[in-house]
């Protein structure tokens, strides 16, 4: 039932409609997005949040997410409180043409339904460097 529903919420990202994937999102929200890359980061507030999927959107041509595993904390208490861990592969492709295969597992915070905090783990996070680019900053250091 619910790899459904995960499954429906990762097809909305690979339509790359914002305003489906925004309303499973609570205002005070974040997005933990890792390595070093231009949109890694702490991302705070559903301004932001929806600024970091517009930013993804607008760079990919496809996005194609196919969920592996969905598990839960406490199965009892699925709709009020409760942590989601998902692992998925992802297959984008921007728009300047480069092929991107990802394996990921992301960790989801659940408040009254919607999602209060997300983290995302990526089994190499040098791939969103390589299209992303790095920051100048670090890349002086």
């Amino acid at each position: 039932m619910f790899e459904r529903r995960v499954q429906r919420s990762f097809e909305a990202v690979g339509r790359k409609d914002l305003a489906a994937v925004m309303r499973g999102w609570a205002e005070d929200g974040v997005l933990e997005f890792p390595g070093h890359s231009t949109l890694s980061g702490r991302h705070e507030g559903k301004p932001a949040i929806e600024a970091f999927f517009r930013r993804w959107f607008e760079r990919m041509e496809s996005i194609r997410l196919t969920v592996r595993h969905v598990g839960f904390s406490n199965p009892v208490m699925l709709t009020y409180g409760n942590t989601m861990y998902v692992e998925f592969e992802t297959d984008q492709k921007t728009v300047d043409g480069v092929s991107l295969h990802t394996e990921v597992a992301g960790v989801y915070r659940f408040r009254r339904g919607k999602v209060v905090f997300y983290r995302e783990y990526l089994f190499d996070p040098s791939e969103a460097e390589a299209i992303w680019g790095i920051p100048d900053t670090l890349e002086a250091a």
